[in-house]
């Protein structure tokens, strides 16, 4: 069985994993009460109707005041977030959205492009009576964070970037990609806890349990066998991206990136054989400059901005460096 991702930037500070293959099988939801059994998060869950057919699942983690949505990166779902969001609900009122096609979410044959995903994001606001929000981004959900920053000023407080670059111009997409680590091997794939240790062991980061849950399928002995999202609608997103419009947002904003060196390994690095190793060496230099040219068209786009780099870490900032993260959060989002 092949890699379940294709390794697009994963941890490179732009993107996350993009989901690569559906296989048939059972997923790893209760199936009396469909809910993922290896979620032990105390938030709460609900299906938001966007439009006719199509529901996106919602987490509520609790609190008051000011409402903070947190946004996922490609292939992810709210899940993600199962920790991170408690470091906030003391101040504010957390949810989660699970962009349609993911996770739990309804997994329509359109509706991916950049104009309907933050439309999907206004509507869950409407659904549930919020009018003003702070978002959160992390990755690929910085297309959103700039579509709704610039279409929706009057709904947005502010907008927190969490190594999530304009992969929408600047020449990404013509840009050569690492090699992905090595296959899983057939021990990987026994359980859900194999497979996510595998993971955490090729991506320098462990995800909650539940947000790998509500990525896979199972079979009826827990051996994982698929993904829950078919590879074409990652495609169809990266087939939506657009140009930011940095000049159009108003918000005040702030940026947390990975600024990777030539010198940035991926902890699967040292599994690759020496052809892949000399590749993966080639091609960080290029990824490097391009990192380094989109955090400053950020710099310089988004007029009031303040702008973090972390240097080699992981793109995953939220989970690999969440006390610094979470302390400039905290500073920005309670500054009036």
């Amino acid at each position: 069985m092949g890699k379940w991702k294709v390794w697009l930037l994963i941890a490179l500070g732009v993107l996350g994993s993009l989901v690569a293959w559906a296989l048939l099988g059972r997923n790893v939801w209760n199936a009396t009460n469909n809910v993922c059994r290896c979620d032990i998060s105390g938030h709460k869950v609900s299906f938001v109707t966007v439009e006719p057919g199509v529901q996106l699942e919602v987490l509520d983690w609790g609190g008051t005041d000011q409402t903070l949505v947190l946004l996922t990166g490609m292939g992810d779902n709210a899940h993600v977030f199962d920790q991170f969001a408690y470091q906030f609900n003391d101040r504010f009122h957390v949810i989660g959205i699970t962009r349609r096609g993911f996770g739990r979410s309804s997994q329509p044959a359109h509706g991916y492009d950049l104009e309907t995903r933050a439309r999907d994001d206004i509507a869950v606001l409407d659904k549930l009576n919020i009018r003003e929000a702070v978002f959160v981004g992390h990755s690929v959900a910085g297309t959103e964070l700039n579509r709704l920053g610039a279409v929706y000023p009057d709904r947005v407080k502010k907008l927190v970037y969490l190594d999530a670059l304009d992969i929408g111009s600047g020449g990404w997409i013509t840009l050569p990609q690492p090699p992905p680590p090595p296959e899983d091997t057939a021990g990987d794939l026994e359980s859900v806890q194999r497979f996510a240790a595998a993971q955490a062991r090729d991506d320098g980061y462990r995800k909650p349990l539940a947000a790998i849950c509500n990525m896979i399928r199972t079979d009826a002995t827990g051996r994982v066998i698929g993904a829950i999202t078919p590879p074409e609608i990652s495609r169809k997103i990266y087939e939506g991206l657009q140009p930011a419009e940095y000049d159009r947002i108003q918000a005040p904003v702030l940026g947390i990136f990975n600024k990777i060196t030539p010198q940035y390994r991926l902890s699967y690095y040292w599994y690759l054989d020496p052809a892949k190793q000399e590749e993966f060496n080639r091609n960080i230099e290029a990824l490097a400059k391009w990192i380094g040219g989109a955090i400053q068209r950020f710099r310089s786009g988004v007029k009031n901005s303040r702008v973090i780099e972390l240097h080699d870490t992981n793109h995953y900032v939220f989970i690999v460096d969440e006390a610094l993260v979470v302390r400039e959060m905290r500073k920005f989002l309670l500054k009036e």
